[in-house]
């Protein structure tokens, strides 16, 4: 039996089988190491939401330490920064008052760090690594080793901003996850988090195992980041990148198809992709049938408020 949505609780099809034998060696080829025994607890189907139009995994069984204590190994793992950081450093600087912020999984304080020159917004940072807490607090900022459930006892209703960063579609039970959230939030507070746009612009051209099972367990589109506000009752708006010209991107995905991913590049694509223009047309046209957000082609990312009525 296929289980129900995880945000809305609809019932949902199968779109198809990830076998753990397929998904490990999509890993492999990612990061030119074989995964360690349990990083890939199984097999999964992904299912679709008939209500709200989520894509979910089935089991809801995510990425354990054998997975993550892997992952965490390559530098390439790790991101730097994100565009949706200056984003989120304007919205809140567009408030025009103080604001009290928490950031859910703050890690070393990469995003906290961004926010030192708004001394209107006292930013609070929590993580359950007590590695990443340490070097948060080495460089001043105010991280602690906590759990949601510990912040929501202690400060339930206090929080202008919550913040969260790429972990939404990380977790088995998103829905339960951000209503938890919701209740931080003070009359007039938000939650401000990214996730990324599914199915990402790369997979015209194959599946992408990072934004698969068992590293995310749901993936999302407008409809169900709509069907996430109306489950939770809150306000939404959303903010994506201006998304790369659907004949640059097939350019690359063409040579990527036919010599092999990040092989071609530059002014190196134009001959491949003219000793294979049929591949091209048909790349070409899954590009420009992409979705459109806000009267414009999906970006790979997107930044989402969910806010609450003052």
């Amino acid at each position: 039996m296929t289980a129900n949505c995880p945000v809305c609780s609809g019932s949902g099809t199968v779109l198809r089988r990830l076998g753990a034998e397929e998904i490990a060696h999509g890993l492999q080829a990612v990061f030119g190491q074989t995964p360690p025994a349990g990083a890939v607890p199984g097999d999964y189907d992904l299912v679709e939401c008939a209500g709200c139009g989520l894509v979910y995994a089935d089991p809801m069984r995510a990425g354990g330490a054998a997975l993550y204590d892997w992952l965490t190994s390559f530098a390439k793992y790790h991101a730097q920064a994100r565009w949706e950081w200056t984003r989120i450093r304007d919205i809140l600087r567009a408030e025009g008052r103080p604001l009290r912020l928490l950031e859910l999984g703050a890690g070393q304080g990469d995003f906290l760090e961004t926010l030192r020159d708004l001394p209107q917004v006292a930013a609070q940072g929590i993580d359950l690594s007590e590695r990443s807490v340490a070097k948060a607090k080495a460089r001043g900022l105010d991280v602690r080793r906590a759990s949601l459930e510990d912040v929501i006892v202690e400060a339930a209703g206090t929080y202008d901003a919550v913040v969260l960063s790429h972990v939404l579609e990380h977790v088995a039970t998103p829905g339960a996850l951000m209503a938890a959230v919701g209740n931080l939030l003070a009359p007039g507070g938000r939650i401000l988090f990214s996730v990324p746009y599914s199915p990402m612009s790369r997979e015209y051209l194959h599946d992408d195992v990072m934004n698969l099972p068992p590293h995310h367990m749901t993936r999302w589109n407008i409809r169900a980041l709509e069907g996430l506000a109306r489950v939770l009752g809150l306000d939404l708006e959303t903010w994506m990148p201006k998304a790369k010209p659907a004949w640059k991107r097939a350019l690359k995905h063409t040579c990527d198809t036919i010599r092999g991913e990040g092989r071609v590049r530059g002014l190196a694509r134009l001959p491949v992709v003219l000793a294979n223009w049929g591949t091209f047309r048909r790349v070409l046209a899954d590009h420009r049938a992409r979705e459109r957000v806000g009267g414009r082609p999906a970006a790979d990312t997107i930044l989402v408020s969910l806010k609450r009525e003052k």
